[in-house]
C-alpha cells in the first residue's frame, strides 16, 4: 500500500474552536499518524501520513472544515518524506 505524508497549513478561523481536536478525531478515524499544531500567525499546521487514500480522503475532510465552529478558507499543501510515525499528536 503506497504511504504519503504532506504538510498541511490550514488559514481561516482554525485556533480557538475545537479544530485541533477535531482534525486528531480525523486523523484516528482515518489511521493518519502526525500532528496539529498552532502557529503565532494563526493558522494551524498539520502533518498528515498513511496511505495516498486515507490522506487524500483527510485532506478534503479538512478543507470541509472538521467542526462547524472552525471555518478552512485555504489549505497550503507540501509533500514531506515519509517517517517513522506511529500516533498522531496535539501541540
Amino acid at each position: 500500500m503506497a504511504q504519503t505524508a504532506v504538510l498541511l497549513t490550514a488559514h481561516g478561523r482554525v485556533q480557538g474552536v475545537g479544530f485541533r481536536y477535531s482534525t486528531y478525531q480525523l486523523a484516528v478515524r482515518h489511521h493518519i499518524y502526525g500532528f496539529a499544531r498552532n502557529n503565532a500567525d494563526g493558522t494551524v499546521t498539520i502533518l498528515a501520513q498513511g496511505s495516498t487514500g486515507m490522506v487524500n480522503t483527510f485532506i478534503e475532510a479538512i478543507k470541509k472544515s472538521p467542526n462547524s465552529w472552525a471555518h478552512v478558507t485555504q489549505l497550503e499543501q507540501t509533500k514531506q518524506a515519509i517517517q517513522p510515525l506511529k500516533k498522531f499528536d496535539i501541540y
